[in-house]
């Protein structure tokens, strides 16, 4: 038996000697010293970890990823709450929703954006239907703001959050709410008390899964931000591509503390539930 887990590791070896070797690398670039013409420079220093929060524009993307990221999770976990409870509770027509959501997902991520980016343009769907309804009397500016950034998050890791959340649903038994009920719970009462406390290995599978992501989304920042919205991932691509010079280093210290903020999330995450004994 141990002899086929170790025939089985063997294709995996090349993939994680790959991943460490990248890492080491970044991490060695993230140590060296600017030099605008070289990807880097002697000698070795930590400065470039502690520009990041000395220079404006660096320290104005991590903060910004940070809580657009933080917004467009919970949106995501409000909405696709009260998505797939609906839909547990559709028998008939679950497999043909959870069918469709499937398909949604399986769409390209680039496609999906720039049919957004087309529904968020001031002559698109959406502010034709604010000027039809006259909600406002001029197109709305959607492109190229904070908005437009929540929004592109929100859709892109929506599906995925209804999937989560619709198989820890169907891992709650029906009659424990029954049972709350027949105790005077009222709805509201069941749902704070019986079917969200349930429903945190969800949430933070859900949490997992969208907000790492969004906080190092690079399409939608630039496609729907317009590059006006610096998120970490856009100020690691300027400052690997600059006019002026590449600063490889400043790219290579954010990339870092993108990693180490991703890791951050998943082990404090998977602390919570080995606390709680989840499996």
């Amino acid at each position: 038996m141990k002899n086929r887990a170790g025939l089985l590791a063997i294709p995996v070896l090349p993939l994680v000697a790959l991943f460490c070797v990248s890492v080491v690398w970044v991490i060695f670039v993230s140590l060296s010293s600017a030099n605008p013409r070289f990807l880097y420079g002697l000698p070795a220093t930590v400065t470039n970890y502690f520009s990041i929060f000395s220079t404006p524009f660096a320290y104005r993307s991590v903060v910004r990823s940070i809580y657009l990221g933080v917004i467009s999770t919970a949106i995501c976990i409000a909405i696709g709450f009260l998505i797939a409870s609906h839909i547990s509770k559709n028998e008939r027509r679950k497999d043909l929703i959870v069918s469709i959501i499937l398909s949604v997902y399986m769409v390209s991520f680039i496609v999906k954006i720039f049919a957004l980016s087309i529904i968020l343009a001031p002559a698109g769907p959406l502010n034709e239907l604010l000027l039809a309804s006259g909600l406002t009397k001029n197109p709305v500016i959607f492109m190229g703001t904070e908005l437009a950034v929540v929004i592109g998050l929100v859709y892109t890791a929506l599906p995925i959050t209804i999937l989560v959340l619709l198989s820890q649903f169907e891992q709650i038994p029906e009659h424990y709410n029954d049972a709350a009920a027949c105790f005077g719970a009222n709805r509201w009462q069941r749902l704070r008390y019986v079917h969200l406390p349930l429903s945190m290995p969800g949430i933070m599978t859900c949490i997992v899964f969208t907000l790492p992501p969004s906080i190092a989304a690079f399409e939608v920042p630039m496609l729907l931000g317009r590059g006006r919205v610096n998120m970490i991932s856009t100020q690691i691509y300027q400052s690997s591509s600059g006019i002026s010079g590449a600063n490889w280093p400043l790219a290579a210290s954010l990339s870092i503390l993108l990693l180490f903020i991703s890791g951050g999330i998943i082990l404090a995450i998977q602390y919570w539930m080995a606390r709680r004994n989840v499996v």
